[in-house]
């Protein structure tokens, strides 16, 4: 059975024929063949080049690139592209947290240099590690000066303090404690009401105990205590205060009977005795009989 289908199922030799000519038909002849072979591989290679060449155009320049680079560098923008008004605000913030880190930006470039000089800046520079009277050093007198012209609180109060009590310049350190208290110091305040209380006019002691009433109620007695004690460590005194008698009739009930001073600020009552009381704790401390 397998013969017989062999014998009936064989490819005639007519058949072939028939199947070699219509090849050559679609193809055509084989030497034409060849020749499309050869012209399909030419425009192939050519394809290929051309291919290769707008891939290189289209990342050198094409526009999808290029607003795709545009659009990133506007992620970014320079700093100096910035406002002034809030370069400013940037440094003087700088200026507030540390005058070491401020003094590194302020030499980093040109444009920084010129803005440092600002006056809010100026005014907002962090002195917390700066020498009171930075003796040996220029630079530090000559920064500390233009500070102080600037109206920083902080160094108005120092040069109030070293005025006053190391160089007994009195108009000079009333002038700069002034200033200091007006612009919200609460330690220029303190100082600046004791001094007045220790006058001999009765208006200037009715100033001195509205800053010392205007300092209680804002609970910065302790701080500006310590605060004095800090900066008249590191000063010559010169010219000490000497207090006036208490006028209240009632100063022996008001007393406190643990001694003078306390860190409560609210435990005297008497406006009269409150006042008194920071008198006596600030001639104590000038003199070196107290410290805090």
């Amino acid at each position: 059975m397998h013969a017989r289908f062999t014998k009936t199922f064989k490819v005639s030799p007519p058949l072939h024929f028939f199947l070699f000519s219509l090849s050559i038909l679609i193809s055509g002849s084989p030497k034409t063949k060849r020749r499309n072979q050869i012209k399909n591989f030419q425009n192939f290679s050519k394809l290929k080049k051309t291919r290769k060449g707008n891939k290189r155009s289209s990342c050198q320049g094409s526009p999808k690139v290029k607003k795709r680079r545009k659009s990133k560098t506007n992620l970014f923008p320079n700093i100096f592209s910035l406002p002034n008004e809030l370069m400013t605000e940037v440094l003087a913030r700088v200026a507030a947290y540390s005058f070491h880190d401020f003094f590194d930006v302020k030499l980093s470039c040109k444009v920084f240099h010129q803005i440092a000089d600002d006056k809010y800046i100026l005014q907002h520079v962090s002195l917390e590690k700066f020498p009171v009277t930075p003796w040996c050093s220029t630079k530090q007198s000559f920064f500390l000066e233009k500070c102080k012209r600037s109206g920083h609180p902080e160094a108005l109060y120092r040069e109030g303090v070293v005025e006053h009590f190391s160089f007994a310049r009195v108009e000079e350190g009333l002038n700069c404690l002034n200033s200091a208290a007006k612009v919200g110091h609460l330690g220029a305040s303190y100082v600046l009401g004791v001094i007045l209380l220790c006058t001999e006019e009765p208006d200037q002691e009715q100033d001195g105990r509205r800053l010392l009433k205007l300092e209680k109620s804002k609970k910065g007695v302790r701080e500006s205590r310590k605060k004095l004690n800090d900066t008249i460590r590191n000063i010559w005194l010169n010219n000490l205060l000497e207090g006036k008698p208490n006028c209240c009739p009632m100063r022996d009930q008001h007393r406190r009977r643990r001694g003078w001073p306390s860190d409560n600020e609210d435990d005297v009552d008497c406006e009269a005795c409150g006042c008194d009381l920071e008198v006596i704790f600030v001639c104590n401390l000038l003199r070196g009989i107290l410290t805090y």
